[in-house]
């Protein structure tokens, strides 16, 4: 058995196939390959990954900017037809990957490459100038099987029709959102809406007891400061009096506001006519008399006052 590689392990390289934009291979003349057509790549260094020599191989043979690399397949090269090295014994991992920039211009070294195309799968099986190995990659990864990620010109003829669906799937998700953000600001009115009923309910409820309040305040007997039970009368009078101020306190603190009666003129808005009376110096139409308070909150009515008006 012939000694390989001057008796050390296989060397393990890495192929890489460009593909440019129109889904077109980049394939070199390569002397070290009897100036056969071949991808640019070349042995992995010690301490470095198989995706990581791809980029600096291709960096440095053709000057080429490369990403979305992907593993194609693993197989022996023993003492390859048409290499300049005799007894030589490869492992080779073949890649493919995405041309980062279609304006970029390869640069050749001739050493490593002398010429360069960009060729069609198809193209590239019609020739009889490409290395045994590259042909059978091309036939079996690129011109046969699906090809994960890469596109060839015909494959783009959907990419139009893609390119519609995700638009359309955008406008789709942004109107769902729009959606949503209407139906957080809907929810949210609503729970205002219903905290201020439900407050407007509780303080309603409270109302009539502070007109009770104000109605029995108003009926209380004149008191006489000099007479001794009077005073004391007097004295539980303006307690109570204060406790009615303080409940009316609180009820406008909650933005419960008494309407204006006496004296005011008449607004059907804000007022109920229960009847008139005719009193001197009072013109037509002035409030003359409170039957019953009338409240707003909010600026709304909630209970219009009951009023006897001036004829």
């Amino acid at each position: 058995m012939p000694i390989f590689n001057n008796g050390a392990r296989p060397a393990t390289t890495v192929g890489v196939y460009i593909i440019n934009d129109s889904g077109q291979i980049f394939l070199m003349r390569s002397p070290k390959w009897s100036a056969m057509l071949v991808p640019p790549g070349g042995h992995i260094e010690s301490g470095e990954t198989m995706a990581q020599a791809a980029i600096r191989e291709v960096k440095e043979e053709v000057g080429l900017d490369i990403d979305n690399l992907e593993f194609i397949t693993a197989f022996d090269m023993i003492a390859p037809e048409g290499f300049l090295k005799e007894n030589y014994h490869f492992v080779g991992l073949q890649m493919r990957a995405r041309l980062v920039d279609s304006s970029q211009t390869p640069t050749l070294d001739g050493r490593e490459s002398v010429e360069y195309y960009w060729l069609s799968p198809k193209e590239i099986l019609e020739r009889d100038d490409v290395e045994k190995n590259t042909r059978g990659i091309i036939e079996k990864y690129f011109l046969k099987e699906e090809k994960k990620g890469f596109f060839t010109k015909k494959e783009c003829a959907n990419c139009a029709e893609n390119k519609n669906k995700a638009e359309e799937y955008k406008n789709d998700w942004q109107r769902a959102l729009a959606d949503y953000k209407n139906l957080q600001k809907e929810t949210e009115q609503r729970r205002s809406e219903w905290a201020a009923m439900s407050k407007a309910m509780i303080l309603e409820e409270f109302i009539p007891v502070y007109e009770n309040f104000k109605t029995a305040f108003n009926h209380h007997p004149e008191l006489s400061a000099d007479n001794e039970e009077h005073k004391q009368m007097k004295n539980w009078t303006d307690g109570i009096g204060y406790i009615m101020k303080q409940f009316g306190d609180i009820l406008k603190n909650h933005g419960i506001e008494e309407i204006k009666t006496m004296g005011e003129k008449f607004d059907p808005r804000l007022h109920e006519s229960v009847g008139e009376e005719l009193v001197e110096g009072k013109e037509s139409g002035i409030i003359v008399k409170e039957l019953v308070g009338g409240y707003k909150l909010g600026g709304q009515i909630i209970k219009a006052a009951k009023v006897m008006v001036a004829k």
